[in-house]
């Protein structure tokens, strides 16, 4: 894999000046926040510069935010992030959004306790995750929910908690035991621990590292590893946080090892820890849509993750895809309906017109977003 793709864009955003105080009932989807929200306990909600979603919306009013602070708006809100908000005004989706939201809190916590006294409670963590999958109905649900959920309001900790949830999901699509899926789970929750160690403004650069930085981000597997080591966590979970950036070909780190030398967990953890990367917000590049990110693993991953477990991720991901509404790079509109096998990242369309495209022939039209 390229360094491109690991470190995917570079996106910039310039905002106008003079922030204006506006209250919760006159808050709008693209707004631009001009300071930082924060909840009754100093909880950070959602980030400065932060282009305000449904879902932020929803956060806010959860939280009992009386008013905020926003840049003038230039545009008018475009008519797909108007059809977003009809899934994002559910009773479902406001469920999951808010426990979704109350858990990355309980993560930032719970990590943060274990960075100050060394004491893991792995059934707490556990917990944490057995709570946000039983708010899903299936995993095609969770999928399309959390496609639009924007978090990007603290990349360590939400990160956490999709890498958990989409390895627990995996974890049953490989057909591996319950306590197998569990100790993923927590895999997940703990592979990116050493994160809270490092300097958090390299970390959240707005921009492409330096070979230095580069360097010293590299460093949190060795040191989330050096928090575990001592704990009674099974062997596996120790192994993904140390070495969830492993490659297949040797070119990885911390230790460069090769297939065979590789547990089974950071195996797993590796391959959706870059899918939740690229398909989420950066402070250093926009969200990539899904079946993009598909297409790049297919593309460019063969060789560097594990071909079984890859192969098995990105078919079932693309199945939980179908009967999703899509925008097309033509402006025009319609509804998967049909994953080509042999490249899950260009199905079969559905117009709005009837009219059914093979994006596995028509090389020229791809998939923009979900609507």
């Amino acid at each position: 894999m390229s360094k491109h793709t690991l470190t995917l864009i570079e996106s910039t955003v310039e905002v106008a000046m003079n922030p204006i105080r506006i209250n919760q009932e006159n808050i709008k989807v693209n707004m631009r926040l001009a300071k930082d929200v924060f909840n009754a306990e100093g909880i950070l909600l959602v980030p400065k510069d932060t282009l305000i979603s449904a879902n932020h919306i929803v956060k806010i009013n959860l939280y009992h935010i009386h008013d905020i602070y926003v840049y003038p708006q230039e545009e008018q809100v475009p008519p797909i992030s108007q059809m977003r908000q009809a899934l994002a005004s559910t009773p479902a989706f406001i469920e999951f959004s808010f426990k979704y939201d109350r858990k990355v809190e309980d993560i930032q916590k719970q990590l943060a306790q274990i960075v100050d006294t060394g004491a893991i409670n792995s059934e707490g963590l556990t917990q944490l995750v057995d709570d946000i999958l039983d708010t899903t109905v299936s995993q095609s649900q969770l999928f399309s929910y959390m496609c639009r959920l924007n978090s990007a309001d603290d990349v360590t900790y939400n990160h956490s908690m999709n890498v958990s949830l989409f390895a627990s999901i995996l974890g049953k699509w490989l057909g591996m035991s319950e306590i197998s899926i569990k100790e993923l789970a927590l895999a997940g929750l703990l592979h990116d621990i050493g994160k809270i160690m490092v300097n958090q403004s390299i970390l959240n650069k707005n921009g492409p590292l330096t070979d230095e930085e580069f360097a010293h981000i590299k460093q949190h597997t060795t040191l989330g590893y050096q928090m575990i080591m001592g704990s009674d966590l099974p062997y596996g979970i120790k192994q993904a946080v140390l070495m969830h950036h492993e490659k297949m070909n040797g070119q990885g780190y911390p230790l460069g090892l090769k297939w065979e030398n590789i547990h089974a967990y950071p195996k797993i953890i590796s391959i959706v820890d870059i899918y939740d990367a690229m398909t989420s917000d950066r402070p250093y590049h926009k969200r990539f849509h899904p079946l993009d990110v598909i297409r790049m693993f297919e593309e460019e991953c063969y060789g560097f993750l594990d071909t079984q477990y890859l192969y098995i991720f990105l078919e079932h991901i693309a199945q939980n895809f179908i009967g999703e509404h899509v925008l097309l790079s033509n402006g025009q509109r319609g509804e998967i309906i049909f994953i080509n096998k042999q490249s899950p990242s260009r199905p079969l369309i559905k117009k709005d017109d009837g009219v059914i495209i093979d994006l596995l022939k028509d090389g020229s039209v791809f998939i923009v977003d979900f609507i």
